[in-house]
């Protein structure tokens, strides 16, 4: 059984490093070291270098973390009235502090504003943090299949790194595109895209498959699909919705830091690439 409230030692990261390098999967790798396979994917999150993972620079990070000392630290005055403000835009505390770092401004951790949201005066803003997680699917029936897929190790590596823009990770959620705008996109197995190869031709654009049951292989997608069920829970009729609250999420979500983006907005990180975000 996986344990748990117990960092990973240098030994674990050993095998980390290794088994990624032999293209082991992070289920596989969570499984041999009986760790969770979210555990794994925080540690590769957290330390890797252009999207691989090396021992002595995980290590080091690690090391680095333990010997930061928190210290219980009070937010007063505009200090607070900014943070509750953000916490009310439906921030983390992980974003409002990275954010407030990028900006020069005075730094707030976000073990401090963690702890103001569990005290009876920051109680009330708890409503805008992310729910509870979602609940495990059933596995697909095996007859389902879809053939002659591309898979995502056969992808260009820069579709990885965010610092080219044009490679897409989709799902069924529609919205207007150019079709310029597309150099490649990235999917999941379900059923919907049994038909990629007539959807590939439509949009001049590869179409590649992320692995079964690998679902951070699409990373930004499944964090995506989590931030809009925050406002749009599922079986939710769009059609009771109107055009000014899809525009409302929409707008609150590009304009979002994230820290895969080291706490810059999509909107900004779009206007940098020439590229206009629909709104």
């Amino acid at each position: 059984m996986p344990r748990t409230y117990e960092h990973l030692n240098r030994y674990e990261r050993e095998v980390i490093a290794q088994m990624l390098k032999e293209k082991y999967s992070l289920s596989q790798i969570g499984r041999h070291l009986g760790r969770s396979p979210s555990t794994i994917w925080r540690e590769f999150r957290r330390n890797r270098v252009r999207g691989r993972y090396y021992l002595r620079h995980a290590d080091g990070l690690a090391q680095s973390r333990l010997q930061l000392a928190r210290k219980p630290q009070k937010v007063m005055g505009a200090s607070k009235e900014q943070m509750e403000t953000l916490l009310a835009k439906y921030r983390s505390p992980e974003q409002i502090e990275g954010r407030r770092k990028l900006e020069g401004d005075p730094p707030i951790s976000r073990m401090t504003i963690y702890r103001y949201l569990y005290s009876p005066r920051g109680a009330g803003y708890q409503k805008y943090l992310r729910g509870p997680g979602k609940k495990k699917r059933a596995t697909r029936k095996s007859h389902s299949r879809i053939h002659n897929q591309t898979m995502i190790d056969q992808r260009p590596e820069e579709g990885e790194s965010r610092k080219v823009a044009g490679h897409w990770e989709g799902d069924t959620i529609q919205g207007q595109t150019r079709k310029e705008a597309f150099k490649t996109v990235t999917v999941d197995n379900g059923m919907e895209f049994a038909s990629h190869a007539k959807l590939q031709k439509k949009i001049a654009t590869p179409i590649f498959f992320a692995e079964g049951r690998n679902p951070w292989q699409r990373g930004t997608n499944e964090n995506t699909n989590g931030l809009l069920r925050q406002f749009f829970p599922k079986k939710t009729d769009f059609a009771a919705h109107s055009s000014a609250q899809l525009s409302w999420a929409v707008e609150l979500l590009n304009n979002r830091p994230r820290k895969c983006l080291e706490y810059r907005t999509p909107k900004e990180t779009m206007d940098s690439f020439g590229f206009a975000l629909v709104s």
